[in-house]
C-alpha cells in the first residue's frame, strides 16, 4: 500500500479506532466482490463508521472515494478514521441517499451498506449514472436480501449472492471456544468482469 501498511494491520487499526465496525472478514469480502482499480471512483453508502469507505480508500490510492452518511456522529467517526489511517482520498459526504448522490461524480464502484429503505431508488440512481458500476450490498435480513436482489435483477442484473458467516477463538480457561458473529448476506452485481 502507498503508507506501508499491511492491509491486515490496517484493518486491525480500524478496528480499534471506531466501535461498531464491520468484521475484518466481511470487509475483505466486500472488497473481493468490488476489486477496486486504484484509480476508480468509490461510493460507500450508509457508511455508518466508514470501516468500509476507508478500505476502498486505501485500496483505490489515486482515486476518490466517498462515504456518503446521513448521521452527523458517524461523519465525525469517519473523518476521524481517515485522519488516523491517511485515507486521504476518502471524502466523507453528509446527506441521506439518493438525493446525497446526486452532485458525486459517477461511480466505478459502490458499496450499499445501509440505504434507510430507499435501496431501490439507490441502484436505479446508481446505475442511471454509471451502467458497469460494480455493486455490493450488505444484508442481514431476509427482507434487505430481497429488495436487493429484486433492485438488480430490475435491470437485468443476475445477483450474486453469498453469505458470510464467520466465527472467531475465544480463550475459555484453558481451551479455545468458537464463537459465531451474525452472517452476513452480500449481493453482488456487475462484479464478473
Amino acid at each position: 500500500s502507498p503508507d506501508g501498511t499491511r492491509s491486515e494491520e490496517r484493518a486491525s487499526m480500524t478496528v480499534y479506532l471506531i466501535p461498531n465496525m464491520k468484521k475484518r472478514d466481511v470487509r475483505a469480502a466486500i472488497l473481493a466482490r468490488l476489486a477496486p482499480n486504484p484509480s476508480d471512483v468509490l461510493w460507500d453508502v450508509g457508511a455508518g463508521t466508514g470501516s468500509v469507505s476507508v478500505e476502498l480508500a486505501l485500496a483505490a490510492p489515486w482515486g476518490r472515494t466517498y462515504a456518503i452518511e446521513c448521521e452527523e456522529k458517524a461523519i465525525d467517526l469517519i473523518r476521524a478514521n481517515r485522519e488516523k489511517l491517511g485515507a486521504w482520498n476518502l471524502r466523507p459526504v453528509h446527506g441521506k441517499a439518493p438525493q446525497a448522490l446526486e452532485s458525486l461524480e459517477a461511480p466505478d464502484g459502490v458499496f450499499l451498506g445501509g440505504t434507510k429503505g430507499s435501496m431501490a431508488e439507490i441502484v436505479d440512481l446508481v446505475l442511471a449514472r454509471s451502467p458497469r458500476a460494480k455493486l455490493c450490498i450488505s444484508a442481514i435480513c431476509v427482507e434487505t436480501l430481497g429488495r436487493a436482489v429484486d433492485a438488480l435483477k430490475a435491470h437485468g442484473i443476475e445477483p450474486e449472492i453469498t453469505q458470510v458467516s464467520v466465527c472467531g477463538a475465544r480463550a475459555v480457561g484453558s481451551l479455545h471456544m468458537l464463537t459465531a458473529q451474525n452472517p452476513v448476506f452480500l449481493i453482488a452485481g456487475n462484479c464478473d468482469a
